[in-house]
């Protein structure tokens, strides 16, 4: 019984066949080479003759197919090449054994030979003959084209001889001609009538249709068409069905060798599949329903390129053609027609089952290079209901055949179903000798045909690709395929990919049951996410379990408020910012936006732990165990810390915190995480998770940085949880500590901060800031005070060591809460009072000014009602390399104050002394305690106040002079430059004034706070040192005491003012008066004494300027008429427009004068 060649095509009826044997001592790689070198002789044109003819060389061909040489002579061996290598003489006898072996095998069918000994030369060698070629070595077999060429062109001519021979026996007549048969036939030629007309066309048929083989062979196709032509009209008429499928197959064979010179055997387009190996070319044919552009132009070049055949023919000649069709040559559909006819015939015949096989083939080939893909189909679909008694190797290589068949028609699907048949077919229970590692190849060959890739990115999780029923099933025999090949890693691999891209597609007992499996298997061997190399040379992509667990999604965190680093602006990019002519640009924005999502606007510190949070999902429905769980990152040194998780059964989402350290600075790139689930260790990247957005995540690691520990000498703060200062709430998220105290308004306090290195970085920098921005109202200035001198001395601070500072709590509270309307409109009684005399004695004249803070609340003040008064102390520190690089760090420490009044401060009244270099300060003190309180203050004696008790004090203040605020290059500002200039003298008059006060019960002590007193200009003019020094001498007498002058009564008294500008600026628009009153010393004050008193002279005199230094002076003289007492108001007052207010001068000591009667004396 014949054996089918799945390889064979239409071409294959014009090449002589010349079966190639290795001999003697030659390895396979040898025999290999020598084979592709003889090979590349398949098209031979004769020397000396416009004939050419083609040979193809098969290294093996079983002589059962030798005896259908006379049926189709294609088939018969022709020519036997004996490939021997060979270094003795005994080597050389035994090839030269073979090679007799050889020949006599085929000596029905074989015209010529070659014995091809490479090792030796000729004449080392023993029983050479003329067909006995030797070669020193394969390097330099130089001649071995030139020797087969040789043998090519002997084959020619003895091809030639026979079809002269069959030319003439079927042109012959009158002669007998012999009948041709088919193997099969020959038991059924007894019997038979050989004197019948029937019978004699039938030889004669068979034997035109054996000289149309013969032709073609010899490169005569037109004269094959003519026999083939001839023999089927004769075999027709005399109902030879066998010869005449036989004849319509050569003549289709003729036809395919002109219409297709450069083979069919070339791949073809693909077909328009709803499924194929790749996802992304399939789903772009879901959406076009068509070839893609790509597919469709490498179609088209295909059809168009070559202009010479595979097999090294000319495409077409003129022999061949005549007006664009060769003569008796077939149309491309009527090469299918016939083959179908001829294809019928072969049906009919049991015995002819191999043949029609191959016509199956050929004629498939021949469709799928017209693009006949469904006509191609139902061949295909016949050569499948031929019953053939196969060995289990040929049935393999048959359900590969229709594989390979399929797949290039583009019956993808169908493909994979007969490789997979095969794949089966190599592990039958019939066979005695499985080849698993064959049965796993073709296995891995179906995945494309099933739209299932190996490949987890390749592979769609999110829609269902393919058919998963399939898909399972094909998986789970390759995992038993790769178990039984003794390859446990391929089988760990197999069942990671099964439930990870399957998953969706399993039960919850089969998700557990494969669970369970896969742990047996990684228990041997453990899963790695390597690429696992095949021995065909294939490469499996690592499984990353992406879904054991599902991570939802992925988040850096940034450090704690107090350790984050930060870093001072450069002036280049604020420059540059400023400098951008645009204010607002929509594309920056958009940039800016879809860059911070993958690049963090924080930073980490090198050497400090860092976390990233990640959101988890346990599908699974057992409890699954995590193990070494980390991230993974590129550029910058980064040593994760290894967590391990428990997941409950279909559980989530549930947070996860993943730790690790950045060993130096620079950019850290986090592109993935590692796990270790079911014993398959899995490199997760986050660009293979559709949950995740972004592919990586980028943070800046700026260098290493000390970190500080800080404590207080105070208790903790402890702050209400209805609290609804925002600024408070959010200070409270950042500050490290707190401090809290409750102080009476001028107590103070020392809170001692300790602050301790807990890095192995030293300490260089540190700076302290305060922020009273989160209290309402606004914080006092000089409530917190410090000095760092000390601690910076201590720089630098190394690892482990301590360093303290003081921060000094001065509570300051309200000057006053409300005032007494009684004392509002109090006016002075007596020109002749004094500081230690009652108000209302005080004189008009003397100038007073009432300095009255305006009520803030309208009820009477408690104690237990405290002003809480918050701050955030900022310690700003930095160290090692850090600081060098500009960057640092800002620990907060909230304090907190609860200021409880003490004495509050309802009126102020500055009165002038006797002495022109000073004033009195006069207070009323109200006691808003619980308790007793002592007053001290300076030439006083103390003084007690009762709780709820207001008492008046009088503190002599020496008078000063600030310099005039310049406002000419100041910024503007809403301050003007008189409430400025009041700002400042209230503040120079609360560091003059020292009043202290005690509580005898709880030991309490502290100050009374002036600053905030709202200072008038006549007050002002009162604490101020006057610019102008006053020379005052009655009758060339100076008065500069209290005394009174004593005067004689109508006789005249001389008085001289002499006035110096004693400041730095000029005095324009004053004026000088000397103006004569008398006191009653009973709240009543005369100010016209003209019939008392004579004025020789004037009282007042203009003054247009002084500038500094400049004196004036003016004399008057007083004639007084009556006895009693008067006194002198001199005064100078300036009302130029040049000040910004009028100022007004007075001489102190009052002049008091005592007139008495000279009579009287």
């Amino acid at each position: 019984m014949s054996i089918a060649d799945y390889e064979q095509t239409a071409e294959d009826h014009q090449a002589v066949l010349v079966v190639v044997k290795p001999a003697g001592q030659i390895n396979a790689k040898t025999f290999n080479h020598i084979f592709d070198r003889i090979s590349r002789c398949r098209y031979v044109r004769l020397p000396d003759s416009q004939r050419s003819f083609c040979l193809r060389y098969k290294k093996s061909s079983p002589v059962e197919n030798n005896v259908w040489g006379e049926f189709q002579a294609h088939r018969k061996v022709m020519g036997l090449l004996v490939v021997g290598k060979s270094a003795t003489a005994a080597d050389t006898g035994a090839v030269q054994e073979r090679y007799n072996l050889l020949k006599e095998l085929y000596a029905s069918t074989l015209y010529d030979s070659r014995c091809l000994i490479f090792g030796m030369k000729q004449e080392n060698g023993t029983n050479a003959k003329t067909n006995m070629v030797y070669y020193s070595s394969v390097e330099e077999s130089f001649l071995l084209d030139e020797t087969v060429r040789e043998f090519a062109a002997s084959l020619f001519w003895v091809l030639e001889s026979k079809r002269l021979q069959a030319e003439r026996l079927a042109s012959d007549k009158s002669e007998k001609l012999p009948l041709l048969l088919a193997p099969f036939e020959k038991k059924d030629l007894i019997g038979i009538d050989t004197e019948t007309r029937a019978f004699r066309k039938r030889c004669q048929g068979r034997m035109r249709k054996y000289s149309g083989d013969l032709c073609l062979l010899a490169g005569l196709t037109q004269e094959a068409l003519l026999h083939y032509q001839a023999s089927a009209d004769i075999l027709k008429s005399a109902n030879d069905w066998l010869w005449l499928a036989a004849a319509f197959e050569g003549t289709c064979a003729a036809s395919v060798t002109i219409q297709y010179p450069h083979g069919t055997t070339r791949p073809p387009m693909p077909r328009n599949q709803s499924f194929s190996g790749s996802p992304k070319v399939t789903s772009e044919r879901k959406l076009t329903g068509s070839l893609t552009r790509a597919e469709r132009r490498s179609s088209e070049t295909l059809t168009r390129t070559a202009t010479m055949s595979p097999n090294g023919l000319p495409m077409a000649t003129a022999e061949f053609l005549q007006d664009g069709k060769a003569k008796n040559c077939l149309s491309p559909d009527e090469i299918i027609e016939k083959y179908k006819e001829a294809l019928i015939q072969y049906s009919k015949y049991k015995n002819a089952a191999v043949i029609e096989l191959e016509g199956i083939i050929k004629a498939t080939r021949i469709m799928i290079t017209q693009r006949k893909n469904l006509q191609a189909s139902e061949f295909l679909q016949n050569m499948v209901y031929i019953n053939i008694q196969l060995t289990d190797e040929d049935k393999i290589q048959r359900y590969n055949t229709l594989s390979g068949l399929y797949e290039q028609i583009g019956f993808k699907r169908k493909a994979a179903f007969f490789k997979r048949v095969a794949a089966m077919q190599c592990v039958s229970p019939n066979n005695p000798n499985p080849a698993w590692n064959s049965c796993y190849h073709l296995l891995q060959e179906t995945l494309d045909g099933y739209s299932l890739s190996l490949d987890p990115r390749q592979f769609p999780r999110e829609y269902t690709y393919g058919w998963p029923a399939i898909q399972l099933r094909i998986l789970h025999e390759m995992v038993y395929t790769a178990r039984k090949m003794g390859n446990p890693a391929l089988a760990v691999r197999h069942m990671s990919f099964l439930l990870h891209a399957m998953s969706d597609h399993l039960t919850q007992y089969e998700r557990k049951e494969l669970s369970k499996v896969l742990e047996s298997y990684t228990a041997k061997v453990p899963g790695t996410p390597v690429p696992l190399a095949l021995e065909s040379g294939a490469i499996l992509p690592p499984v990353p379990m992406t879904n054991l667990p599902t991570v939802k999604s992925f988040k850096l965190l940034d450090l704690a408020p107090h350790l984050r680093p930060m870093k001072k602006p450069s002036s280049q990019a604020s420059s540059a910012s400023l400098n951008s002519p645009f204010i607002y640009s929509p594309i920056q924005s958009r940039q800016q936006e879809k860059k911070d999502q993958s690049k963090m606007d924080f930073q980490w510190v090198s050497g400090e732990v860092c976390e990233m949070a990640l959101q988890v999902v346990n599908p699974m429905p057992f409890e699954l165990k995590v193990q070494n769980m980390s991230v993974m990152s590129e550029g910058i040194v980064f040593e994760p810390l290894i967590s391990n998780l428990s997941l409950p059964a279909e559980s989530g989402p549930l947070g996860v915190t993943l730790l690790g350290t950045p060993k130096t600075a620079g950019q850290l790139k986090l592109v993935g995480y590692v796990t270790h689930v079911l014993g398959v260790k899995s490199h997760c990247k986050f660009k293979d998770l559709r949950q995740i957005e972004e592919p990586d995540y980028s943070v800046e690691v700026v260098p290493e940085l000390p970190k500080l520990q800080v404590t207080t000498s105070l208790p903790k703060a402890a702050f209400g949880t209805t609290n609804h200062n925002l600024g408070l709430n959010k200070a409270k998220e950042t500050a490290v500590t707190s401090a809290a105290a409750r102080l009476y308004a001028g107590e103070s306090q020392e809170c001692v901060l300790t602050l301790q290195n807990v890095s192995q970085i030293p300490v260089e920098s540190i700076d302290i800031s305060l922020d009273t921005s989160i209290s309402s109202p606004k914080v006092p200035s000089g409530f917190f005070t410090w000095n760092l001198e000390n601690t910076k001395a201590q720089l630098p601070l190394q690892p482990g060591a301590m360093a303290t500072f003081t921060v000094l709590i001065k509570a300051v509270g309200e000057i006053a809460t409300h005032d007494r309307k009684s004392t509002e409109n109090e006016e002075p009684s007596s020109r002749h009072s004094s500081p230690k005399k009652s108000p209302q004695t005080r004189p008009r004249s003397m100038r007073t000014a009432a300095m009255t803070v305006p009520p803030m609340e309208a009820q009477q003040p408690e104690e237990e009602k405290a002003q809480p008064v918050d701050a955030v102390l900022k310690l700003t520190y930095s160290g090692g390399q850090g600081y060098e690089d500009g960057y640092h760090r800002q620990a907060s420490i909230i304090l907190h104050v609860d200021v409880l009044q003490s004495l509050l401060v309802s009126k102020v009244n500055i009165l002038p002394a006797p002495s022109p270099r000073h004033c009195h300060l006069t207070l009323d003190l109200q006691n808003v305690t619980k308790h007793e309180v002592v007053i001290s203050y300076p030439d006083n004696d103390d003084l007690i106040i009762e709780s709820k008790q207001l008492k008046r004090i009088a503190v002599r203040v020496e008078r000063f002079s600030l310099p005039e605020p310049c406002t000419s290059d100041a910024p503007i500002s809403i301050i003007s430059p008189a409430d400025v200039r009041s700002q400042q003298y209230s503040q120079q008059l609360a560091t003059l004034v020292d009043i202290r006060w005690k509580m005898p019960s709880s030991g309490t002590c502290g100050v009374v706070n002036l600053e905030g007193i709202p200072m008038t200009p006549e007050a002002i003019d009162l604490i101020s040192i006057s610019p102008i020094q006053w020379d005052v001498r009655i009758d060339d007498k100076l008065c500069d005491t209290e005394e009174p002058v004593q005067c004689m009564m109508g006789r005249p008294m001389s008085v001289r003012v002499s006035v110096t500008n004693a400041s730095e600026a000029a005095v324009e628009g004053s004026t000088l008066v000397v103006q004569p009153y008398q006191d009653l010393w009973n709240g009543t004050v005369r100010n016209n004494v003209g019939g008392k008193v004579a004025c020789v002279g004037c009282r007042q005199r203009d003054i247009e300027k002084m500038v500094p230094g400049e004196s004036f002076q003016h004399t008057c003289t007083f004639v007084f008429f009556c006895c009693g007492a008067f006194s002198l108001d001199i005064r100078a007052s300036c009302t130029s427009r040049v000040r910004p207010q009028d100022h007004k001068w007075v001489f102190t000591p009052i002049v008091r004068i005592n007139v008495q009667d000279h009579n009287k004396k």
